[in-house]
């Protein structure tokens, strides 16, 4: 899932990106990258967990968050095979 975020008054123009994945030991991984967009600089953080609940709660949470500080969801086009 993208998210963006425009500041008109100050010009910053940020993203935030949110995976949940399962890795390769059965784990299940919340993945959260974000920085300005068109600059260098922006993180990266990976944050794992043994059961599904407890990994969707957290994206969850993140993703409400992000919407509450202004980010909009930006729709993600797969690619063509």
């Amino acid at each position: 899932m993208r998210f963006e975020k425009y500041d008109y008054r100050d010009g910053h123009h940020r993203y935030c990106m949110l995976s949940l994945s399962r890795t390769l030991f059965g784990d299940w991984c919340v993945e959260r990258a974000s920085g300005p967009i068109g600059a260098s600089g922006g993180n990266q953080k990976r944050y794992y967990f043994a059961s599904h609940a407890e990994a969707m709660q957290l994206f969850e949470t993140t993703r409400d968050r992000q919407v509450k500080h202004g980010f909009v969801p930006i729709p993600v086009q797969m690619g063509l095979f």
